[in-house]
């Protein structure tokens, strides 16, 4: 006849499986991180982020890992924005000193 499950037994599973989860999570995290910096760097270097020929480190993990690439593609609209008046800012110095 079969052991019944005993509470300890589930309790120790749970935690495992939160420790897992805790664990993934911040992984995501520091990957998201990375991400982000790696894809400033590339605006920095004048690419065009909203280029669609252009794959940011962003839409790479977007579509690595799905429960995070909502968070994703905000944060790399965000960034192409950010860019968009970057660009727009030194458009309008560079025509005004030429006259």
């Amino acid at each position: 006849m079969p052991q019944p499950v005993q509470r300890l037994d589930l309790e120790k599973s749970f935690d495992l499986i939160m420790s897992q989860a805790i664990t993934k999570n911040i992984n995501l995290q520091q990957t998201i991180d990375t991400a982000i910096q790696e894809t400033q760097e590339m605006m920095q270097q004048g690419i065009d982020i909203s280029d669609p020929s252009v794959v940011t480190p962003l839409e790479s993990i977007a579509n690595q890992y799905s429960e995070i690439s909502p968070q994703c593609n905000q944060l790399l609209m965000e960034l192409v924005q950010q860019q968009m008046k970057q660009l727009s800012g030194q458009e309008s110095s560079q025509f005004a000193n030429e006259f």
